[in-house]
């Protein structure tokens, strides 16, 4: 058996038109700009789709925004009052390091002798530091025994000692102690 013959028939003619060079760059631009509008419509669908998607993260973010507002202002009491406490620590520290000042003082003139003269006196909280010129190492020693054997300093150290020259006899010192909390 033999194939039926595949005939086509065209019953339009040919536009000469087509045939020319401004025809065919036509033809050629119609196709392309048939899959310009094709991609472009696509890219046109896939922004509207990806639109849902990216207004609801934005809803969700506003919403955790919110929320994390609302526990940051509840939070507000409690840090008003945490400043409160650090504000009345500061002043409780403040009077208790002016206690220990006023303390230091009046220990220091009873152990001191009379012939010791303090040249420099730093009271900090919790310690002493002073020097000044004595003629004796008698009142000298009695300064530092009267330091170590006292209830009120510990820690007695002598930082410096020197002694005088011929024009200037006797000894300069400096002594450090630190003061025990009452």
């Amino acid at each position: 058996m033999k194939k039926p013959a595949n005939i086509r028939i065209n019953l339009l003619p040919k536009d000469p038109f087509l045939s020319s060079t401004a025809g065919r760059f036509l033809q050629w631009v119609l196709g392309v700009g048939r899959y310009l509008v094709v991609f472009t419509e696509l890219v046109v669908i896939i922004s509207f789709g990806s639109r849902f998607t990216l207004d609801r993260r934005v809803t969700d973010l506003n919403n955790g925004i919110l929320q994390k507002s609302t526990i940051i202002s509840s939070y507000g009491d409690l840090e008003d009052k945490v400043k409160e406490i650090q504000k009345k620590t500061e002043s409780y520290e403040q009077v208790e390091q002016k206690q220990n000042l006023a303390n230091a003082f009046p220990a220091l003139s009873e152990i001191t002798p009379q012939d010791v003269a303090l040249t420099n006196l730093t009271v900090q909280p919790g310690a002493v530091s002073f020097s000044g010129k004595t003629n004796s190492t008698n009142s000298l020693n009695l300064l530092i025994n009267n330091l170590v054997l006292s209830s009120k300093f510990t820690d007695v150290a002598v930082e410096r000692l020197t002694s005088g020259t011929a024009q200037e006899p006797g000894f300069t010192f400096k002594i450090n102690a630190t003061v025990k909390a009452q």
